[in-house]
């Protein structure tokens, strides 16, 4: 994957909107940017649009410095809290070409089918915008995602870090979930059962499990 690719405006301007939500003052804010290298905006966020802002890299080693400066609770709250606003503002925005497939779902039979439509063009939407390849396939009732060249636990990875879990990667679970249920109209678990970060393949593997409702997190 080419850690220079450009990522749009609004990737970074929510993570600022929530890390600043989640720090006691605006010097802890700025202490997190100056750590992932993204000082630039300490005093300027970016606008919530699709502008290019920051590198793959970049977005990387701020996920990295989130489970260094944060517990380990707080930080995946900042994920998944991140994933869903991501996902709500896509489709708020057409940012992808994803959100253009609303009068496509009308005529399909079954959930099952709307929400594998919805997952093939997201998946394939991603793997263009970003740069690495997300492989969306069945397996019985349920549903697998392989993301290679994960983003979001490769700071752990590259460092060598221990994990503070085995399966770090929040912000696709997060994501997923809340593109699912806006698909299908009713929620589904989504896990990561297999992380790089611990598998130490070149993908993490994510699972949909139809018809089992998203557990609440503690």
């Amino acid at each position: 994957m080419n850690e220079d690719r450009q990522l749009p405006a609004y990737v970074i301007r929510i993570c600022y909107d929530i890390i600043a939500e989640e720090t006691p003052g605006r010097d802890s804010l700025r202490r997190v940017l100056e750590l992932a290298g993204l000082e630039r905006y300490a005093d300027a966020p970016p606008p919530l649009d699709d502008t290019p802002a920051l590198t793959m890299r970049e977005y990387e080693k701020l996920i990295g410095v989130v489970w260094q400066a944060f517990d380990n609770v707080q930080a995946r709250d900042i994920f998944r809290r991140v994933a869903q606003r991501g996902f709500s503002n896509l489709t708020r925005s057409g940012v992808l070409a994803y959100s253009q497939v609303l009068r496509a779902f009308d005529a399909l039979g079954t959930k099952r089918e709307r929400v594998a439509l919805m997952m093939s063009k997201l998946t394939n939407e991603l793997t263009r915008a970003l740069g690495n390849k997300h492989e969306f396939y069945r397996q019985g009732e349920d549903f697998i995602l392989d993301i290679y060249d994960c983003p979001y636990c490769a700071e752990l990875v590259r460092g060598n870090i221990a994990p503070p879990y085995a399966h770090v990667c929040h912000i696709p679970v997060a994501f997923y979930e809340t593109a699912i249920a806006w698909a299908s109209g009713s929620p589904h678990t989504v896990q990561e059962v297999s992380c790089r970060v611990s598998n130490k393949q070149d993908y993490c593997r994510f699972k949909i499990f139809w018809n089992v409702a998203v557990k609440i997190k503690p």
